[in-house]
């Protein structure tokens, strides 16, 4: 009896960790996308999906540099010496501000030409949708960094919060155009950012160029 309890309450952890927390992530940080179907109309809402898509190409990049990282970061993270991790934090933090700006500045200047093929109203969904990607220019790589020092969990726990911000902002704004929600999701997003950016401060690790003022890192 007790063996099939323990079994039962391990299919209920493996339940939680393959399918419940890829959900609630995915809805989280995708909960624009989920809403934009019931608030605009079918012309604006395709306008909408492709702005979006375009402005996937940001974490996408982010997203390549943080594998390659994630383990030299997990191998000196577990250290009694912190300082080698906090500098190596600072670099990766560094190479989000570069890859992101980069990325964030092309985009923009791509959304003119998007707006003369789709739609005019293209050009400031993907500007303010960028602007909400472009969090780790100032904030530095926070998903990664807080996943690292096992605060992960709670780092899912403020993107419900946010996205729940979110939500509720839509509502009390009453969004109807594409450009509300792209500008109400980026203000999550940021929030989402500095929080995590202001509790890794407590590990020793300072946000974007901030690194360079407290001798984190070194340009030679």
């Amino acid at each position: 009896m007790e063996e099939q309890i323990r079994l039962s309450s391990r299919e209920v952890v493996r339940f939680r960790q393959r399918v419940l927390k890829p959900v609630f992530v995915f809805s989280t940080r995708y909960a624009d996308v989920l809403v934009v179907p019931w608030i605009l109309k079918s012309e604006t809402l395709y306008v909408y999906f492709i702005a979006r898509m375009a402005s996937l190409c940001l974490p996408m990049m982010l997203a390549v540099l943080g594998y390659k990282v994630e383990p030299v970061l997990r191998s000196l993270v577990g250290k009694p010496e912190q300082t080698s991790f906090r500098a190596a934090a600072a670099r990766v933090n560094l190479g989000y501000l570069m890859i992101s700006g980069a990325m964030a500045l092309f985009l923009i200047i791509c959304a003119p030409y998007l707006a003369k093929v789709i739609d005019p109203e293209a050009r400031e969904i993907l500007i303010w949708l960028v602007i909400g990607q472009s969090a780790p220019v100032l904030f530095g790589a926070t998903g990664l960094l807080m996943k690292i020092v096992d605060r992960g969990t709670f780092y899912d726990v403020l993107g419900g919060i946010t996205a729940l911000m979110f939500l509720v902002g839509i509502v009390l704004l009453g969004a109807r155009d594409g450009i509300d929600v792209a500008q109400t999701f980026a203000v999550s997003q940021l929030t989402l950012a500095a929080v995590s950016a202001l509790l890794l401060t407590q590990c020793g690790i300072w946000p974007g160029l901030t690194a360079l003022f407290h001798n984190q890192i070194k340009l030679y």
